[in-house]
């Protein structure tokens, strides 16, 4: 028995039903870079006609030219996670398509998003930072709107900028004392979603400190006593306070300081002193950051040449 089979055109692959297919992924953002064309998007949430993704969403990130295409990524997220993909291979002056396509139980429907790269704005000039207190002062030579980006000593930057700058200068605030941060801008252009961002300028930086000085030292006494010059103040209530200086001189004597050393506590016991000589005192406070108050009013004992 001889059964034959007629078949007709060629077959393809079957089409899932809707109800399994995933959403499509949502384009947040698409920024361009001489170093790579980043793209970020959200992974579906939901089925076509299902209800809920409750696994995990393989996507695919494919680069085509003409019908060459080429897979940038394959990778895996939670449903609804927000990805960033890197294509390190987009080359300038290429005009690409993207398309990113999404699976959980069968293909989704694919996101696709039409990319040039390049002409790149170019960087401001003459950028600099200026380290203030609480706050570091930006300025460039530019009219264009540019991109600033910020990271801290031992960071890198990201692909949030810290602002979107006009006018040459930006005042940042979001710093703390103490902190080296560094700074580089890029010239941008934006259309809707597109985002192109020419090469960073020169990075600079800053470690914006306290230039406030502690306050000044009051109620500075001071007695003899066997040999000794003992003398005190009343302490300085300043959250950043190192210590104390102590200076001495004789009359019309240029100031000298008793010893380097910043003094821990409000007392000070000099024993290097000459019998019938007249001392002038002085106090000033000093900060962790260098800075000096006033001096304290000058007080004056003469040393007796005999002991009482």
């Amino acid at each position: 028995m001889v059964i034959a089979l007629w078949g007709c055109g060629h077959k393809t692959p079957p089409i899932p039903p809707r109800s399994y297919m995933p959403r499509p992924v949502e384009f947040k953002e698409i920024r361009v870079r001489p170093e790579g064309v980043y793209l970020t998007f959200c992974l579906p949430k939901r089925y076509v006609k299902r209800g809920k993704i409750t696994s995990d969403v393989f996507y695919r990130v494919d680069r085509c030219t003409g019908d060459r295409c080429i897979t940038v990524v394959e990778d895996r997220g939670d449903p609804g996670a927000l990805v960033t993909v890197r294509d390190k291979g987009a080359e300038e002056g290429m005009f690409y398509q993207y398309i990113v396509k999404p699976k959980v139980l069968a293909w989704g429907i694919p996101s696709e998003a039409s990319v040039k790269v390049g002409p790149w704005p170019p960087p401001p000039l003459n950028v600099k930072a200026k380290a203030l207190q609480d706050r570091v002062l930006v300025i460039w030579k530019g009219k264009g709107p540019c991109l600033l980006y910020k990271r801290p000593e031992k960071g890198e930057y990201g692909l949030v900028p810290l602002a979107l700058v006009r006018g040459g200068k930006y005042e940042d605030r979001d710093v703390e004392n103490g902190v080296t941060y560094h700074y580089v801008m890029r010239g941008v252009k934006e259309k809707g979603i597109l985002v192109v961002e020419g090469p960073p300028s020169k990075e600079v930086s800053a470690t914006p400190r306290d230039t406030v000085p502690p306050p000044t030292p009051q109620g500075l006494s001071v007695h003899y006593r066997k040999g000794v010059v003992y003398l005190a103040w009343d302490p300085v209530s300043a959250e950043d306070l190192a210590g104390y200086r102590v200076y001495r001189r004789v009359p019309n004597g240029p100031w000298v300081p008793v010893v380097k050393e910043v003094l821990p506590r409000p007392t000070y016991l000099d024993e290097k002193i000459k019998k019938g000589q007249e001392y002038e005192y002085k106090v000033v406070a000093v900060d962790i950051w260098g800075n000096v108050s006033s001096p304290s009013q000058v007080v004056s004992i003469k040393i007796p040449l005999k002991e009482e």
